[in-house]
């Protein structure tokens, strides 16, 4: 399977999920984001993007953010995309799984 690419991945900036300071949301946090794509019948899994990042919110308010222009895979092979996501200095975890190959919307409120 292809990589996916990030390239026209953005957030929604009216879309937060958090105060800061709720769960992994607190001051001064940095996040970034990686997209893999995943086939559930063949249970394979794409090597993951790059990381797209770091993101703050700019008004230092929230975290939690509504990612949009998630990549698809234009082969058609994937049945799933997979999000990751890493916290400046944590490790990296996925935290949601997308089970189509057509929404290329997700709101991270993933503690």
């Amino acid at each position: 399977m292809l990589t996916p690419d990030i390239a026209k991945m953005g957030y929604n900036p009216a879309n937060f999920a958090y105060w800061i300071g709720t769960g992994p949301w607190v001051a001064g946090y940095s996040v970034y984001y990686a997209i893999s794509f995943y086939n559930a019948g063949t249970q394979t899994e794409s090597a993951r993007s790059a990381w797209w990042g770091p993101k703050t919110d700019p008004k230092k308010l929230y975290g939690g953010f509504g990612l949009i222009r998630i990549p698809v895979d234009p082969t058609g092979q994937a049945t799933a995309r997979r999000i990751w996501r890493k916290f400046e200095g944590q490790p990296e975890r996925m935290i949601h799984e997308i089970p189509d190959n057509s929404t290329t919307k997700y709101q991270d409120d993933v503690l």
